[in-house]
């Protein structure tokens, strides 16, 4: 039987992304050009291109392949008694996942999205409905007396996504900070925030 000489798209695309992540993590994103992501993947310029037309549509897939993994966290905080522990929750997971995804590939994105503005664009979109689940729940919260913050519910989700992105930062780095341990700082740091701002 004949060895196939074509993988899947999906395979590929993969690859691409693996690659992707592994250049501007360890080089940054200006420095991470597309020559460099596919000769990371061990691609051709002419089979890359088959995928992708820019490291613009690299990144926007990247991000829309990790909000994915983000659908049934947010699926909780909505469905939550508790607003402030499931917020907390929710962002403790966003700092272990970009953890385990290599938390400088984040910092480098959004780096580079106070530069660019399709970069900013898309980490707007995928930023979006993390913030508006946050919004409603912070709401619901406040409209039952859990959330005591005189603080309107725009700044509230604004403080909580600091918070996040600076545990994300400091992992950054950071690498050899315990991961159990910026968790459980993360998660103080939302809960202190909506119960005592």
């Amino acid at each position: 039987m004949g060895v196939k000489r074509h993988e899947p798209e999906n395979i590929r695309r993969g690859q691409i992304l693996t690659a992707a992540r592994k250049c501007f993590s360890q080089k940054g994103f200006h420095a991470t050009s597309m020559r460099s992501i596919f000769a990371e993947a061990g691609l051709s310029s002419g089979s890359f291109y088959n995928y992708f037309t820019s490291k613009i549509e690299v990144v926007r897939e990247i991000c829309s392949e990790d909000q994915e993994g983000l659908w049934a966290e947010l699926e909780l905080v909505s469905q939550a008694l508790n607003p402030i522990e499931a917020i907390a929750h929710c962002v403790k997971s966003i700092v272990g996942f970009c953890h385990s995804t290599d938390a400088r590939i984040w910092v480098e994105i959004y780096t580079e999205a106070s530069r660019d503005k399709d970069i900013r664009n898309i980490c707007d979109e995928t930023e979006g409905p993390l913030r508006e689940t946050f919004a409603n729940s912070i709401s619901r919260g406040k409209q039952d007396g859990l959330i005591p913050s005189e603080l309107d519910v725009a700044t509230l989700v604004d403080i909580v996504m600091a918070s996040c992105w600076g545990s994300v930062s400091k992992l950054a780095y950071k690498p050899d900070t315990p991961i159990e341990q910026e968790q459980r700082i993360a998660y103080r740091n939302v809960v202190t925030l909506l119960t005592y701002s």
